[in-house]
């Protein structure tokens, strides 16, 4: 980086969060330069650039040296972005916004759990930019900001209390102490036309060199006009009231007082808006909260004035802003409190008139309430929900009885899991919803509710047996306590039906939801998206469980209705038209399930939908439907393709990673690349035995598909070993006719061919042709397969007659079907074997 000074011709990014630049700022040019220095002396020596941290006590200066340090060196760097770091969810809400800001390609704003991840990649990439400033403010522990801070790449700076940086981190940081003495007088001097520099000593003297007591006096002589004698005549006897009250808390003592003296000097307006302020959090938070008509009319008076309409509001915040009480950000409509005058007016009411305290957390918590909208699966509702949520925790309400905050922190819960935020809504669930058992008894109705989101939020996590055993709790409570047809016993055993089907129980999972269809549609009507994701989720039980031709019918009801109601791109009509792709390629209607699919991933690109996993799917299905038509090299392309955006978004444990892995497998067997394919399906078997089990269809299924590597690379014995377990465990769980039970007996039946056991292998081939006869059709893609493989068995077995008999009906079915020129007919062709694969079962 160039030095200060020297100008940069290129445009810096500068995060909306990062304070204006104080024009009254002064001093602290000691601690500038040692941050400076640390920052690009690391640079200089090829180092990773450690962050920074500058700490001290409350109202010390710490936010206002980092602020000024940005403006100052801010032509040194593309980007300059602000992280509010008191709470974990507002660290990643900022890096989310950043990852928009910097148009990382393939960003996935929709999974909050891997947005984070891929911005810090970035940063440290340093692409798109170069060079470039992060401040993570007011964290309140090393740990807290560990996983959030960048591998290196750039300049970190820390603002914090804290001051166990390097035992944490291993960081020196920057301790910041009081003003200098003539650092204070400067402040004065400069904040108050015309103050002598006597008058400045003075109060530089009274008021121990803070600061945020500094910053007051000044505002407050500024706005009323006082002589500093008076000022401090008016301090000490405010003091000495404090010092009377035995007043216990950790702030210092001259702010509490500057405090003090400037609020007196409020109007009754401004006044009720401070301590409404100070009780819901020192976060910045909206107008929007704030100024609701519908709860304002029921707010005592003054308050109810000062809210009365956007006029009154913000004649209220300025008059704030010119005592320095509050900060305002005119262009995002936010107004903030210094946390130390939020911590010492909260406490104080707390202490002086706790019925007022608690009227305040009430009038908080209403206002909170009332600004849930009510809808946290609607895919634009997180912004609308970050806007209360790094308010719940300072304003208490996670320990409120009132109904309705209570339904916006299960609502925070529930949105934040719908919009990929698996482990910040468990953050949040998790210790609420022990709170509430607790308070409220595990049988409160809310209580229940919120266990289902938490539940939910397990699963989403890949915490199966967690997920399991609090959904199935959470339901007996609610049938027990509320009954089979409440509102949220339906929707807990929609859920729990969504664990059974995870966990390979798909014809529990579909009694259930069947069992469902009827309450549901009673209670929330047939046109009801919630109606419809519970018959999207029968079509998938139907699907696992090998009924196609009924899973396709549901399918096609389900995408008629969505039509209707929301309209051909909305995501619940794509996931609809994606389930009929899948239905009609199981079905061996392979062009017209590639047509669909195609289309399906064509909308997305067009509406450039992020990489989430919906869309992930989509591109893995397209890669499916383009094997089954004969497409290899194109097939291997879009898989490995999603493969590798699985394992870099998701990980390589990942169900949905692992579904991708296990159909790749046989992409690269497709292409003649054995020794990969074995790699991949071996680490895929180990991740599904570790995630799933060994007892699990998916685990089988890739078995299966190993099995053909294995195979086709000289071990059929190893072969015949995967594949018989596959079979034994199928047929056990899925019965013989299941489409999976027989696609594991063909490929057993190839390994005891070219193991030399003919007749055995002429045997199972017999008996498998006849179950897939029965339960796919005499013309079904696979149903050929098996039969071309077993004219082989037979005059390997020395039946020529039945082998030509066989061979003749399997040729004239090849040569009438739409794909007379597939891989597979030119297998049969020329006498060699067909090998058929397993897709993994949906979750």
């Amino acid at each position: 980086m160039s030095e200060a000074g020297i100008p940069r011709s290129r445009r810096v990014v500068w995060g909306r969060e990062v304070p204006f630049h104080n024009v009254n700022f002064t001093g602290r040019e000691r601690e500038l330069a040692e941050l400076r220095t640390r920052l690009v002396d690391h640079e200089k020596a090829l180092l990773s650039q450690p962050a920074q941290p500058v700490y001290g006590m409350g109202g010390i200066g710490k936010t206002e040296i980092a602020t000024e340090y940005a403006h100052r060196f801010r032509d040194q760097y593309d980007l300059v972005w602000w992280i509010r770091a008191e709470q974990e969810e507002t660290i990643v809400d900022s890096l989310i916004a950043l990852g928009k800001r910097m148009r990382l390609t393939d960003f996935t704003p929709a999974e909050r759990d891997i947005s984070t991840d891929m911005v810090l990649d970035a940063l440290y990439a340093r692409d798109p930019f170069r060079d470039w400033l992060l401040v993570f403010d007011n964290a309140q522990t090393a740990a807290d900001v560990a996983p959030y801070l960048p591998r290196g790449g750039g300049h970190v700076i820390i603002t914090s209390r804290d001051q166990h940086w390097r035992k944490a981190l291993n960081l020196t940081g920057i301790e910041v102490g009081e003003f200098e003495t003539g650092e204070t007088i400067a402040f004065l001097r400069k904040r108050v036309p015309g103050m002598s520099e006597e008058d400045a000593t003075l109060l530089a003297a009274e008021l121990g060199n803070l600061p945020l007591a500094v910053d007051h006096a000044g505002a407050y002589l500024v706005e009323t006009g006082s002589s500093a004698a008076d000022y401090v005549a008016a301090f000490r006897k405010g003091a000495s009231e404090l010092t009377s009250e035995a007043l216990d808390m950790p702030y210092p003592r001259a702010v509490a007082t500057t405090w003090s003296l400037a609020s007196a000097r409020l109007s009754p307006e401004a006044r009720a808006l401070f301590t409404l302020l100070a009780f819901i959090s020192p976060e910045p938070i909206s107008a929007e909260i704030l100024v609701q008509p519908t709860v304002t009319k029921d707010l005592p008076s003054p308050l109810d004035q000062a809210l009365s309409g956007m006029s009154a509001y913000r004649r209220a915040v300025r008059e704030l802003t010119r005592f320095s009480l509050v900060k305002m950000d005119a262009a995002r409509n936010i107004v903030q409190l210094h946390r130390v005058v939020q911590a010492i007016t909260k406490d104080r009411l707390e202490r002086e008139d706790p019925a007022a305290a608690r009227e305040s957390t009430n009038h908080a918590h209403l206002l909170l309430a009332a600004s849930d909208p009510s809808s946290p699966d609607r895919e634009d509702a997180e912004l609308l929900y970050q806007r209360s949520r790094q308010h719940l925790v300072p304003s208490g309400a996670l320990t409120s009885a009132m109904p309705q905050l209570r339904r916006l922190i299960i609502n925070q819960v529930q949105a934040l899991h719908a919009h990929g935020g698996y482990k910040e809504s468990l953050r949040l669930g998790e210790p609420t919803l022990e709170v509430w058992t607790e308070r409220f008894g595990p049988d409160d109705r809310q209580t229940l509710a919120l266990a289902l989101q938490v539940a939910i939020a397990r699963r989403k996590d890949g915490d199966w047996p967690g997920a399991h055993s609090l959904t199935a709790d959470t339901l007996a409570r609610l049938r027990r306590v509320y009954g089979e047809t409440d509102p949220i016993t339906l929707n807990c055993a929609h859920a729990y039906s969504v664990v059974l089907r995870m966990l390979g129980r798909y014809q529990e999972a579909l009694d259930l939801d069947q069992s469902l269809l009827a309450p549901y549609t009673r209670e929330f009507g047939h046109e009801d998206q919630s109606v419809l994701w519970l018959r999207n989720n029968i079509a998938i039980n139907l699907r696992c469980l090998g009924r196609f031709e009924e899973a396709l019918q549901q399918d096609q009801e389900n995408l008629a209705e969505r039509l209707r109601t929301i309209g051909p791109e909305a995501k619940a009509t794509l996931i609809s038209k994606f389930g009929i792709a899948r239905d009609l390629r199981r079905l061996g209607r392979y062009e017209e399930a590639l047509d669909l699919i195609t289309e399906v991933n064509d909308i997305m690109e067009s509406k450039h939908e992020p990489w989430n996993l919906f869309r992930l799917l989509s591109a893995l299905d397209l890669s499916v439907a383009l094997r089954r038509m004969g497409y290899y090299p194109d097939a291997f392309q879009q898989a490995t393709m999603a493969l590798r955006r699985h394992r870099s978004l998701f990980g390589p444990l990942h169900r949905q990673t692992l579904q991708a892995a296990t159909n790749t497998i046989n992409d690269y067997r497709c292409v003649e690349d054995l020794a990969e394919a074995q790699k991949l399906g071996e680490e895929t078997l180990a991740g599904w035995e570790r995630i799933a089990g060994r007892d699990h269809p998916n685990t089988w299924g890739t078995c299966v598909n190993l099995a053909v590597v294995v195979r086709l690379r000289g071990n059929p014995v190893r072969a015949s070993e995967l594949d018989r377990r596959a079979r034994e465990g199928l047929i056990g769980m899925l019965g013989p006719e299941h489409p999976s039970s027989l696609l594991a007996g063909t490929n057993l039946a190839s390994d005891l061919a070219v193991m030399g056991q003919s007749a055995e292998a002429r045997e199972l081939g017999e008996e498998i042709l006849e179950l897939s006869r029965r339960s796919r059709g005499a013309e079904h893609w696979m149903t050929l397969a098996i039969m071309a493989n077993l004219s082989l068995d037979r005059r390997a077995d020395r039946d020529e007659r039945g082998a030509a008999e066989l061979r003749a009906e399997t040729l004239a079915a090849y040569q009438g079907s739409l794909l007379p020129d597939h891989p597979d007919v030119r297998l049969f062709q020329q006498h060699n074997r067909i090998n058929v694969d397993i897709e993994p079962m949906s979750d």
